[in-house]
């Protein structure tokens, strides 16, 4: 493909256009890029890609703008083939395509339900109720695989712009490992703070995304919580240890979710991962490359200290409705 004239628009009805022939534009809404996040300029600016690749590449000048070529495309790159118009209507599109199956509906009502119960002060019923919401979703996802039905999956990219940091990726680790989505490192850019970095970007059906990205913030700010405890318990004045208290604390819950799989594999619940994300995370980045990262411990008995706490995590239940307007609390 050849680089086209790059537009920027005050449209706020078109949230992107490919002009071909002898003009060779490509516009993107300065409306979209100042108010919404760079994963929707990015979205539009693939579809009006895919749009000019029809024409300038496949030689097709089709009759109706998204013809079957054009889907074709979409499809094998996994771009978005609605990624245009009205930005309220798109999105709106989106969310309810994401939850078109009732039974997604039920999944998640069925697992906050669980997590509900993971509140209790009683640490048997809490450990018991985040076990059968994992075994809860274990089943579900099991289930599509051996429909071998055709799987509608999505993408999202969550937390801060910023640089990728040990605390983050294992984070990430934990999500791709135990919450049925595939995890990765891709740029980000944050218009507001005009500020470029790496992004942490999964993919996988809509139930397990929103899953995902629960315990992606749970873990964060629960990390940060536990660590100020401990401060507070050791009478411990700075923050030279809290890099380390965190890795303890993330490694002792990874092991201990890692110890539900071998439970679960006695009862011939394994999950192996699965081909159909795999195929559609690689359509969207055919030049995946993989990394590590590192993390020292520079004091062994704070990094045993939160290897304790991690052993004895639980997830709770979140809260997505708006409130009344009271302050809520959460313990």
């Amino acid at each position: 493909m050849r680089l086209p004239h790059l537009c920027l628009s005050s449209s706020g009805d078109v949230l992107g256009q490919w002009k071909g022939g002898c003009y060779r534009s490509l516009s993107i809404s300065l409306i979209l890029i100042h108010n919404h996040t760079w994963e929707y300029v990015q979205e539009v600016l693939y579809h009006e890609m895919a749009h000019q690749y029809v024409e300038e590449v496949l030689g097709f000048l089709e009759e109706r703008p998204h013809g079957e070529a054009f889907r074709s495309v979409c499809l094998k790159h996994g771009i978005d083939s609605s990624a245009t118009g009205c930005l309220a209507s798109w999105l709106a599109k989106r969310k309810k395509s994401a939850f078109a199956d009732s039974k997604n509906h039920r999944i998640i009502d069925k697992v906050n339900k669980l997590l509900a119960l993971a509140q209790s002060t009683n640490a048997h019923e809490a450990e018991s109720a985040m076990v059968k919401a994992q075994a809860l979703l274990l089943k579900h996802n099991l289930s599509l695989l051996e429909t071998q039905c055709e799987r509608k999956y999505t993408h999202k990219q969550i937390g801060r712009v910023g640089r990728r940091n040990p605390i983050r990726s294992i984070i990430s680790a934990i999500l791709s490992r135990f919450f049925f989505v595939e995890a990765i490192w891709t740029f980000g850019y944050d218009t507001h703070e005009n500020r470029s970095g790496r992004v942490l970007e999964i993919y996988g059906t809509p139930e397990n995304l929103e899953m995902a990205e629960y315990v992606y913030f749970y873990l964060q700010n629960m990390s940060e919580l536990l660590w100020t405890e401990h401060k507070k318990q050791e009478q411990i004045k700075e923050n030279r240890y809290r890099r380390t208290f965190i890795y303890g604390l993330l490694d002792g819950f990874y092991k201990k979710l890692e110890g539900r799989v071998s439970e679960n594999r006695s009862k011939n619940l394994v999950w192996k991962g699965d081909p159909q994300l795999k195929a559609f995370t690689r359509r969207r980045n055919p030049r995946l490359v993989r990394s590590s990262s590192r993390h020292s411990r520079n004091c062994n008995d704070t990094y045993r200290s939160g290897v304790a706490q991690g052993n004895n995590l639980v997830i709770h239940k979140g809260i997505r409705e708006k409130s009344s307007g009271d302050v809520k609390l959460l313990k």
